[in-house]
């Protein structure tokens, strides 16, 4: 079979314009067109089936912070121990360097398997959050991922620079190993960077603002579309899916992701195929099975209407061919002298037979078929070889109230 492809997933990257933005704007990424980006002024829609979406947080809805946590509260993957608590203790730590209330805001914390810090956190508005996981969820999208649009860089790489947006409206974005910063375009790079940090940066301008970062700079720069930028956001290291915004069902996801992949994917054509048609055959297979078995069940039943009938003229109607049979035999045997078993001699015969001295009957009854007993005083239960010795006889011997029953 042709390996699996992540590929051939559809995927979803959308980003939603920042809390407080002047103009709205969603950012949509589809990988069928991977190098377009759309911006539309509402939430892109999509049609149910196997698409996944990567919600990506703009940078200007999301804070950084540096912090170091007390230890205990993160185990060996870096994954709270009791994320109740490591919020609280989040919400004290930063509650000097937020301008709003903690209890609004969600925290983000790096995943790292270091057992002591210093760690990052991301920082945005929890209901501004939820609200663009909702309409996402109203028109149609399969919520898998959420990233930042950008993260902070480590201390062993060089800082990276972008200039994204429309000349009029552009924007200097970098990001190192101090967090993730942002200035109009009205500043040139050199004026909060240094030198040092201005050659060594990588340095990437979106193509409307790319004649403009060069100006400034007086560097060469390399060409990186939006659609580009966003998909490398959705590969990168970081999560905001924390808390209450966790995917509890992760791993049913992943595999209802592959399974949808498999199913979707050219490459696996074949393979689909040939279990469509494995599952006709078991389905013509099945189904032939129960024709047969109705057409055996068929030739049965006329098989033993046809013994009762030529056994017993008599008889015009068949509604239950061996009820029937029995009753007809039965009135036979009657008419020529012959006890049923459900005749009070048979059953007064096999009673006599196995009881024993102290249990003769203080009393006898027989009603429709059945012969009622009243046992001795003072035994209520019927013997265990009594019981078993009728059982043996094809009888059965029951209790109700004080009374034997016996009856076929």
């Amino acid at each position: 079979m042709p390996p699996y492809n992540e590929a051939d997933m559809r995927q979803h990257l959308v980003m939603p314009p920042p809390p407080h933005a002047t103009q709205a704007a969603w950012d949509w990424v589809r990988s069928d067109s991977p190098h377009s980006n759309q911006r539309l002024p509402t939430v892109p829609a999509v049609g149910s089936g196997a698409d996944t979406t990567v919600l990506v947080v703009p940078a200007a809805a999301l804070s950084w912070h540096r912090i170091t946590l007390p230890p205990g509260l993160l185990g060996r993957e870096g994954q709270a121990r009791q994320p109740a608590k490591l919020k609280s203790v989040l919400e004290g730590l930063l509650e000097d360097q937020l301008l709003d209330d903690p209890a609004q805001l969600h925290f983000a914390l790096q995943a790292t398997s270091a057992e002591t810090g210093p760690w990052w956190v991301a920082v945005c508005q929890r209901h501004w959050l939820n609200e663009q996981i909702q309409q996402l969820r109203q028109a149609g999208h399969t919520l898998h991922s959420i990233v930042p649009e950008w993260g902070p860089g480590s201390s062993d790489t060089p800082p990276a620079l972008w200039l994204t947006g429309e000349v009029e409206t552009a924007e200097w974005t970098w990001a190192d190993s101090a967090g993730v910063h942002r200035r109009s375009a009205a500043q040139a790079p050199a004026a909060f960077l240094a030198p040092a940090q201005l050659a060594s940066a990588a340095l990437f301008a979106e193509p409307a603002c790319a004649e403009l970062a060069e100006s400034q700079t007086h560097r060469e720069v390399t060409v990186q579309h939006r659609a580009d930028r966003l998909r490398a956001a959705a590969n990168g290291p970081w999560s905001l899916a924390q808390g209450e915004f966790a995917n509890r069902h992760a791993l049913l996801q992943r595999v209802a992701e592959t399974a949808a992949a498999l199913w979707q994917a050219p490459a696996w054509r074949p393979a689909r195929w040939a279990l469509g048609v494995l599952a006709a055959v078991q389905l013509v297979g099945l189904n032939l099975q129960a024709w047969q078995a109705r057409q055996a069940l068929t030739e049965q039943r006329s098989a033993i209407q046809s013994v009762l009938i030529s056994t017993f003229p008599a008889t015009t109607v068949v509604v239950d061919a061996p009820l029937q049979m029995q009753r007809a035999v039965e009135a036979l045997g009657q008419a020529g002298g012959q006890t049923r078993a459900r005749d009070m001699e048979r059953l007064l015969e096999a009673f006599g037979t196995i009881a024993q001295a102290d249990a003769s009957p203080s009393a006898i009854e027989y009603v429709a078929g059945e012969l009622r007993i009243t046992p001795p005083a003072g035994n209520t239960e019927p013997p265990a070889s009594l019981r078993d010795g009728l059982q043996n006889k094809g009888l059965r011997l029951r209790t109700e109230g004080t009374t034997w029953v016996l009856s076929p």
